[in-house]
């Protein structure tokens, strides 16, 4: 578990055999979305405080869904590591709601894998699978996500 009482991830057992599911809570869409993202560097190192925040990299996605918007924010991060070598943190999460798509841009920062990173578990994608983004009551929100490895 990661953050106070109000915001954290937590990893939950017994959703899936080999995949790891991930429950956030927190008081903002972004910290959700930042959240989600820690939880993927706490899967893929063993202690992501050691990632060095020397790399600065942009994301801008949309979709018209919020809950598969976390997903492909995820799975963004999940295609630079694969292609770049780039294990990321955001440090910005903008969303902002229009008429007719939902737009999530993202200012990160993290470092190349080959400075020294031991990969702990290799994620392969954020599945469809139980997910969820929504506004639980007026001041929390909560997602569910189940990362394939």
């Amino acid at each position: 578990m990661s953050g106070n009482s109000k915001e954290y991830f937590e990893f939950v057992e017994d959703i899936t055999l080999a995949d790891i599911a991930v429950h956030c809570r927190a008081k903002t869409v972004e910290k959700i979305f930042t959240l989600n993202a820690e939880a993927l560097l706490h899967v893929c190192l063993e202690d992501p405080s050691k990632l060095d925040k020397v790399t600065k990299y942009h994301i801008l996605l949309q979709h018209n869904y919020l809950d598969l918007l976390l997903v492909k924010f995820l799975n963004e991060l999940i295609f630079i590591k694969d292609t770049k070598g780039l294990l990321l943190y955001p440090e910005t999460i903008h969303i902002v709601y229009s008429k007719d798509v939902i737009v999530c841009e993202v200012d990160c920062i993290g470092d190349y894998i080959t400075n020294g990173y031991d990969i702990n578990v290799d994620p392969k994608a954020i599945t469809m699978h139980k997910v969820k983004c929504e506004k639980i009551n007026n001041d929390e929100w909560e997602s569910f996500i189940v990362i394939d490895v």
